[in-house]
């Protein structure tokens, strides 16, 4: 009698048991993905010493030579707030900053943040203006970082050298200026104390005023030629108790009256200091808005007027033009002349330094990937940048200032482009053999069930097939982009499950639509055994195919595992290629995070087709079963309402045919 049992559940327990090892494989795998992702360390970049576009000995408007990078200042003192959980919504609900007098005075942006969440939210893309792809750092986990996380300290160090500062804070003590900083001891920790003159560090949950009144009180008195400051306390309170918590709503008192006397001309002189009011990734994490952080600008040189849109790899670029020092050699931002005012022979000024930072850079990058320098000749956009650039040089020369920006703008262009070119050069070099690897694995378990010729096999590829393609077109109906600016690996599990079961339910009903199909081409193919003796005489009733139900459940299975386990290892090995880690823990020098985001979205949706698929034998009986009852009771029902002799005589029961 036991075994007579255990001959009855071995299959479904075996399938159970397949299922929850595929789910739990699901769970675990995407956690070393995540480690292999993090553990991807700063790019080192050797740079050359800067070469100016022009002599040395080009004067600029105040007569002074000009040295390499080294630009006229439009002020002395610039103050950086950075706001952690500051958001767009935040900005229109402070008082403080939809003041008349000061939407009057200000200008403010949009800027597009990174494509993933850096290990220290703001602090290495707002002073390197750098992305993450250059400086590594970043975590896909918004709790804890990964234990192979470079930390910013390291990244920061990492872009900077004796012949070329890789940060805002070097930058500006490199060229004799002071620096102050006033924040959570999480930042200040990650600095060179060698490029800090003074700092004041508070616990992360100190009231945004008690910040502010140490800064002012050092600006009166001291005063720095850069001042970085960090107000913590919001976001500390929004994530400890909730955004609409008493302790919340303290907070963001205190942060509206910090912000109102740290841009009040009473409190700070407004004409010899430019304020600059920036948030960090933390609001991004919170609201899952990964796209844009909001920008203030307010004091001297600033130009009021409508919000534009920018980088967030712009802040350091802009700083630096408004002292006049020189760009970090990595950053990738360009300079928001929009919110600043100045002549324009400073603007030229500004934007021929820029040229020349951005033109090592991508000679830097170039050489990094080991790949040559391109050859210009045969590139529309490189020949265009380079007559730009002579066009540039020629009009500064004759003191021709006007639309300057515009005639460097294609350098500007070019220098990302070719950056871009470079990473997809640096990227192509084994993808053609790995496209036919991948293509050579696809076609195997094709070419086996041609052979096997199963009916079941092709049922379950016909549902399996629009049960993995349809979580994707899902995802792409929600407006979202296959990126992790577009949502959270939190979310993105959270939300696949909900798709994987709709896609599943897709397939589940395709299939039970085609069983009976299915099922009469396989008799057809076997030969059917005293089929119409049993129908016409009601001797013996055909038993419900629950098996061979249970069996497509089990093929469908298999093509799920076989297409998500194939979309993991494509992007797997187009990542890393033939060798990759095997037998190496070496990794590539560029993340590819579109890649990633594709092996993440796999790996989810696994998941969820794992613990649908747990009770799929028993939905997809129900709805064969239900099929069944909605056309009748099958060929027997379709049998006696077509048979002339049941007609003629309805009261006979059964009607034996010679």
């Amino acid at each position: 009698m036991l075994k007579h049992w255990m001959a009855r559940v071995r299959a479904p327990l075996g399938y159970l048991l397949l299922a929850g090892l595929l789910a739990t494989g699901a769970i675990i795998t995407p956690y070393y993905l995540r480690t292999s992702l993090e553990n991807f360390q700063p790019l080192e970049l050797m740079f050359e010493p800067p070469q100016p576009i022009l002599p040395t000995s080009a004067t600029v408007g105040s007569g002074a030579p000009r040295s390499p990078g080294i630009t006229q200042p439009l002020t002395n003192r610039v103050v950086l707030i950075v706001v952690s959980g500051l958001g767009q919504d935040d900005v229109a609900a402070l008082p403080a900053l939809q003041e008349p007098g000061f939407k009057q005075t200000s200008t403010s942006a949009h800027l597009f943040t990174a494509p993933v969440q850096p290990n220290q939210p703001g602090l290495i893309t707002l002073l390197t203006g750098a992305s993450v792809e250059l400086t590594g750092g970043y975590s896909l986990d918004s709790t804890e970082a990964a234990v192979e996380t470079p930390p910013a300290s390291l990244q920061l160090a990492r872009l900077d050298s004796p012949i070329a500062c890789g940060n805002l804070l070097s930058c500006i003590k490199h060229n004799q200026n002071t620096t102050a900083f006033f924040g959570t001891p999480s930042w200040y920790n990650e600095l060179n104390p060698e490029w800090i003159d003074y700092f004041a560090t508070f616990p992360s949950e100190q009231p945004a005023t008690d910040v502010s009144d140490a800064a002012l009180n050092f600006l009166r008195k001291k005063s720095a030629n850069f001042t970085l400051i960090q107000l913590n306390a919001l976001n500390r309170a929004e994530t400890d108790y909730g955004y609409n918590s008493p302790e919340a709503l303290q907070a963001r008192q205190s942060l509206n009256e910090a912000l109102f006397r740290l841009t009040s001309s009473t409190e700070i002189e407004l004409n010899k200091t430019t304020v600059i009011i920036t948030g960090d990734w933390d609001n991004a994490m919170q609201t899952g808005d990964r796209w844009t952080i909001p920008l203030l600008m307010v004091g001297q040189a600033v130009q009021p007027g409508e919000t534009f849109w920018g980088r967030q790899e712009d802040v350091a670029s802009t700083v630096a033009a408004l002292l006049g020092v020189e760009t970090p050699r990595a950053n990738q931002g360009r300079i928001l002349t929009t919110a600043l005012a100045m002549p324009s022979i400073d603007l030229a000024e500004k934007m021929l330094a820029l040229v020349e930072q951005r033109r090592a850079l991508a000679q830097a990058y170039r050489m990094r990937l080991g790949l040559s320098q391109p050859l210009e000749l045969n590139d529309a956009l490189a020949v265009d940048a380079e007559k730009s650039l002579r066009v540039a040089v020629q009009d500064y020369r004759l003191g021709s200032y006007d639309n300057v920006e515009s005639v460097v703008d294609p350098v500007l262009r070019y220098a990302r482009q070719d950056m871009t070119a470079a990473r997809d050069e640096w990227f192509a070099e084994m993808r053609g053999q790995r496209a036919l690897i991948v293509g050579g694995i696809l076609l195997i378990p094709l070419l086996l069930m041609l052979i096997w010729r199963s009916s079941l096999a092709f049922l379950a590829l016909l549902g399996a097939i629009p049960t993995v393609a349809l979580p994707y077109l899902l995802y792409l109906a929600q407006g979202r982009q296959f990126a992790f600016n577009s949502t959270s690996p939190e979310l993105l599990r959270e939300d696949s499950l909900w798709r994987s079961g709709l896609a599943l339910a897709v397939g589940l009903t395709l299939i039970a639509l085609l069983f009976d199909w299915a099922e009469r081409r396989r008799e057809r193919v076997t030969g059917r055994i005293d089929l119409h003796y049993t129908i016409m005489a009601g001797l013996r009733v055909p038993r419900f195919p629950f098996p061979r139900l249970f069996t497509c459940s089990f093929l469908m299975l298999g093509w799920l595992v076989y297409f998500s386990g194939l979309i993991w290892f494509a992007w797997y090995y187009w990542r890393f290629g033939l060798i990759g880690p095997i037998g190496t823990t070496d990794l590539p020098a560029l993340p590819d995070f579109s890649a990633t985001f594709l092996q993440l979205f796999a790996l989810d949706h696994l998941l969820g087709f794992a613990l649908w698929m747990s009770a799929a034998p028993l939905v997809l009986a129900a709805l064969v079963a239900f099929k069944r009852y909605l056309r009748g009771k099958g060929e027997k029902q379709s049998n006696e309402e077509f048979d002339p002799h049941r007609l003629l005589h309805p009261e006979s029961s059964a009607i034996i045919k010679v």
